[in-house]
């Protein structure tokens, strides 16, 4: 090799400035050295270690970018933190032995989740698998601290806090001291040992190996900054090796003296200090890098951002340093330095997600251009990746998707939700309607008549509690269905009902039995008419697949459970897998977290997310060490990792072109800048004013501007008009039920929706049963028991209506621990209603009949127009005349509403029954009186409320034959075409329920500035 690298004598530290593309310079002079070598091999003789395994790829790539066309010999290039013993440097294994295979992160934490639930249990306070598995997940990187900082015992706590611990600390500190007894035997037992500790021990062999026996080939470390102690030990070796060298991202070289002897572990350069003082070398004898270059602009950027990053027990000085920054570069060292550095603020997390996807779309308008957006915020990165899809763009994000958000993730959620609750519509209509359900089936077809199947039958009130109930809704009334649509509903449930029942049985099974059974289910209900599955090589599928695997091979350690555990445990595995993406990423744009981003490069760099408890991160509260308590370990203070992440920041935030971005809200709540934003912003009003220093880190476009009118249409937005349609004749309904006579007189456009467009209103889904379920049960209940009333009320009849009300109430939906509230209620409304029965009976009043169904034909200007109609109950008196009697559980209209024609139900009924053949076996005959039995089973227990009596109150039949005359105007008013179906045209009973007030947007034109909403 030249003698620029290795001409000095250990040890050999370089640095690049945070501006220069860090590996591409790298790259350039190992090539150039190569050249100079003459040797054709000498390039794939050395070893570089970097500090990422995304590192480690883009190095390769740059070398075989930079080698044009043909084949590339490139350098042996390895992740200092991933080493492996069969892998160069220690081929050709003679040290193969000294650390067995790493165990996987889904076994480790199944054993610690066993050894969680064991002292959890022990202490008389179990908290399920899916809470071990969460506490698991911290434990396991407590383990990984401790490993990596080659901590071996936690004496050191007890020593320092022996009479300061709670409780529950004390009890976390010893159930550790046990862990770390136990751990070591149980992988011994298993040949396996943890990756962290792994990691320290190979790197202590590799320090060992080279101390004895230098390499006879260059060895460089790049990129990383030693916060790894075991990696720094080994970064210290290397820096002395005959042909070793370290070079480190970013060192200050020159930052004033104050600044360096003040830093401590929250400062970016912290790692770095220390890595340096331990080799022995002055900070003047770190040298740059053979090739290197810092043009003026981005020394003053890197001066810039140390200035703003400097420690805070300094920060009394930036005024001088101002002084000091403006006498050195010139006056104007302010707007140079932040020329290419912009910040925007955004109002909340949605339109700062707009704007970074501007900025992204935007540089693929220059050729050859590439951006990254760094960012820790998941969330963000999902909704930035969202709003690419608007440009037809898709990330390559390195965070990947949860594998619960992916299609085989979800789909194997939405089997746990089903066999937990089989009845659940809701939870049967979510695993319908994924793209992987099919069941031996054509997708389409099965998601058309599935879907067909639970808008007419499974809305409203839930049908029961498993699958059979869910059977029992297909041959219910309101099914319309074609019967080989039906067919295939039966044979899918059959379908369902056998891939559910192993997991259904309420059987205790392991883990690996769960999941068998979890993923023939899961196959079973994605195979293709072809039998083949999409569920393992679809999005996520892979994954999915891995977490099956690793709960049918490793799970033996956790206890049998039962099936509510099972997938307590599962949500919790797969919410925590990540799944990268796989194909039709753009190769010109990368979404990256700050670890992935270090020594990548870009044109445009976007830094988002820049809140505090975001970036840099929250220290979140560990379950079990406190802050004090890590300290006490000699694990190093939380706040340690605030300098890695500054470094990160420094490095990223020094690019020719950056973009920093912030939310001032969060989920409705103000949110605090960064520290490194705040700080940055001080030092640029302190040099140029507030004025001057939000001018100078505005961006050049206003991506916010942008962003707000993403969406616009171009016109302001002005409100709908009332709806006022006006169908042919031949379209207009010509047969209304009595029910909706009411419905058409207050709100015409109901009708119109109903009738002439075809839509209906569909309940929710499982919906708990209320008053109209127990109405419908009430009517039932009394269908089947009042007509054996009819001589003479016996003396059980209360506890017939009881007994009868109580299997309907079950089949609406109601709980069998609901039974006594409601059959209580039942018991006071029968007690009431057989009072009253029995007084009727004494004036010779009987039951005539009960739920009959007639209609009568009108004449209209466009033709018969048929009123039709099913009546609750007509009771018969000594004189033949006949009482018009409705049932009601809840309120029913006044008299006067009924009078004046704005509910004429039973008005119109009357009418029916008036004619000779209106209710077939009824015999007509004058209407006596109109009834509605309020039956709430309130304290009271009910009420008959007669509404043809009172002062001036027209009798039955003048009632009955005044709302037929009005019917009848009325139906002469729709058969004019240029009548319109109007919405909500009386006041006073606006909203009164409104199913398609939606439709007719009514929240628009009802609040016009005029005020008016229709006719009194």
């Amino acid at each position: 090799m030249s003698a620029r690298i290795f001409d000095t004598p250990a040890p050999r530290l370089f640095t690049l400035p945070p501006q220069d593309d860090f590996l591409r310079t790298v790259a350039r002079t190992l090539r150039a050295e190569f050249d100079a070598a003459g040797n054709p091999d000498a390039l794939t003789r050395i070893l570089i270690l970097t500090p990422t395994r995304r590192a480690a790829k883009a190095l390769g790539d740059i070398f075989a970018e930079e080698a044009g066309t043909g084949v590339a010999l490139l350098p042996l290039i390895r992740p200092i933190g991933d080493v492996d013993v069969d892998d160069p440097p220690f081929e050709p294994g003679e040290l193969a032995g000294i650390a067995p295979p790493p165990v996987s992160p889904a076994r480790r934490r199944f054993e610690l989740a066993r050894l969680i639930l064991a002292k959890e249990a022990a202490l008389g306070r179990p908290i399920g698998i899916g809470g071990a598995l969460a506490l698991a997940e911290p434990l396991a990187a407590l383990m990984d601290d401790l490993a990596t900082e080659e901590v071996n015992d936690l004496s050191a706590i007890d020593e320092a806090m022996r009479d300061h611990l709670p409780a529950d600390r004390r009890e976390a500190v010893e159930f550790i001291d046990i862990v770390q007894r136990v751990w070591p035997a149980r992988l011994a037992e298993l040949g396996l040992t943890d990756a962290a500790a792994r990691r320290s021990l190979v790197l202590r062999k590799l320090i060992e190996r080279w101390q004895t026996s230098p390499p006879d080939h260059p060895v460089l470390a790049i990129g990383s900054t030693g916060s790894i102690p075991a990696a720094r030990d080994l970064m210290q070796v290397i820096a002395g090796l005959p042909q070793g060298a370290v070079v480190l991202p970013g060192f200050d070289w020159d930052a004033d003296d104050t600044a360096w002897a003040a830093i401590d572990d929250v400062h970016p350069q912290w790692a770095m200090k220390e890595f340096v003082a331990r080799c022995g070398v002055a900070r003047s004898d770190v040298r740059a890098w053979p090739g290197a270059a810092e043009a003026r602009p981005a020394e003053m950027r890197r001066r810039l951002i140390a200035e703003a990053l400097r420690p805070a027990g300094t920060t009394d000085e930036w005024m001088s340093r101002i002084g000091h920054l403006r006498g050195r570069f010139g006056e104007d060292f302010f707007e140079r330095a932040l020329s290419g550095l912009a910040l925007i603020e955004a109002p909340d997390p949605i339109s700062e997600a707009r704007a970074c996807a501007l900025m992204l779309r935007e540089t693929l308008e220059t050729p050859d251009c590439t951006a990254i957006l760094v960012t820790p915020d998941r969330a963000l990165a999902r909704r930035v990746s969202a709003e690419m899809t608007r440009f037809g763009v898709k990330l390559d994000d390195s965070g990947g998707a949860s594998l619960a958000e992916t299609p085989a993730g979800a789909f194997l959620t939405r089997l746990l939700d089903v066999a937990e609750d089989p009845g659940s519509v809701v939870a049967l209509s979510a695993l319908w309607s994924s793209p992987l359900f099919s069941a031996g089936y054509p997708r389409g077809m099965v998601h058309t008549v599935l879907a067909k199947f639970e808008a007419e039958a499974l809305r409203g009130a839930r049908p029961g509690h498993d699958l059979a109930a869910v059977r029992q809704r297909l041959d219910g009334k309101y099914v319309e269905l074609f019967d080989d649509d039906k067919a295939l509903v039966r044979t899918l449930l059959d379908r369902l009902e056998q891939a559910f029942a192993p997991l259904i049985d309420g059987a205790t099974r392991s883990a690996a039995a769960w999941a068998e059974a979890h993923a023939r289910a899961a196959e079973a209900l994605s195979a293709t008419p072809q039998g083949e599955g999409a569920l393992w090589g679809g999005e996520g599928g892979e994954a999915a697949a891995g977490l099956v695997r690793s709960l049918l091979e490793e799970s033996d350690s956790l206890p049998e459970m039962s099936l509510t555990d099972y997938a307590a445990a599962v949500r919790e595995l797969i919410g925590a897998r990540r799944v990268p993406p796989r194909l039709g990423v753009h190769p010109r744009l990368q979404v990256l977290g700050p670890l992935e981003a270090r020594l990548i490069s870009a044109d445009r760099v976007i830094l988002a997310g820049l809140n505090e408890g975001v970036w840099p991160a929250g220290l979140g509260a560990d379950p079990w060490l406190s802050r004090g308590m890590r300290i006490a370990a000699k694990l190093g203070a939380p706040e340690r990792r605030y300098g890695l992440a500054a470094h990160d920041f420094a490095q990223l935030a020094a690019a020719p072109d950056v973009i920093l971005t912030r939310a001032g809200k969060a989920d409705g709540a103000p949110t605090v800048a960064s520290r490194w934003v705040w700080r940055l912003k001080t030092l640029a009003s302190g040099a140029l004013g507030e004025v001057g220093a939000a001018a100078a880190l505005a961006p050049k476009t206003d991506y916010l501007a942008l962003a707000r009118v993403l969406d616009e249409t171009g016109r302001a937005p002005v409100p709908a008009p009332r709806p006022a349609p006006s169908p042919p004749v031949a379209e207009r309904p010509r047969k209304l039920s009595i029910t909706e006579i009411r419905t058409w007189v207050r709100d015409p456009y109901s009708i119109f929706a109903r009738h002439v467009l075809g839509l209906r209103r569909l309940d929710p889904a499982d919906m708990p049963p209320g008053a109209r379920e127990r109405g419908t049960a009430l009517h039932a209940a009394l269908q089947d028991v009042v007509p054996l009333w009819r001589a003479a009320v016996p003396a059980d009849a209360e506890d017939q209506l009881v007994a009868a009300a109580e299997p309907y109430l079950l089949e609406w939906g109601f709980q069998p621990g609901e039974m006594a509230v409601e059959l209580a209620r039942f018991r006071r409304a029968a007690a009431w209603l057989v009072a009253w029965e029995r007084r009727r009976r004494d004036l010779g009043i009987t039951v005539d009949q009960v739920e009959i169904r007639g209609e009568r034909t009108l004449d209209g200007p466009a033709g018969d127009f048929v009123l039709y109609g099913r009546a609750d109950r007509f009771d018969r008196h000594p004189d033949g005349r006949i009482d018009v009697i409705d049932y009601k559980t809840g309120s029913s209209a006044s008299p006067k509403e009924v009078a004046a024609g704005f509910d004429p139900q039973l008005p119109l009924t009357a009418a029916i029954a008036a004619t000779g053949n209106g209710f077939p076996d009824l015999a007509a005959a004058p209407v006596a009186g109109l009834y509605y039995l309020a039956l709430p089973g309130n304290a009271k227990g009910g009420e008959e409320r007669r509404v043809d009596s009172g002062r001036n109150q027209p009798d039955a039949m003048e009632m009955a034959e005044k709302a037929l005359e009005d019917l009848t105007g009325w139906i002469a008013r729709f058969d004019d075409e240029t009548m319109p179906y109007e919405s909500q045209t009386r006041a006073k009973y606006t909203n009164d329920y409104g199913d398609f007030d939606h439709l007719a947007r009514r929240g628009e034109w009802a609040s016009a500035p005029d005020g008016s909403e229709g006719d009194t």
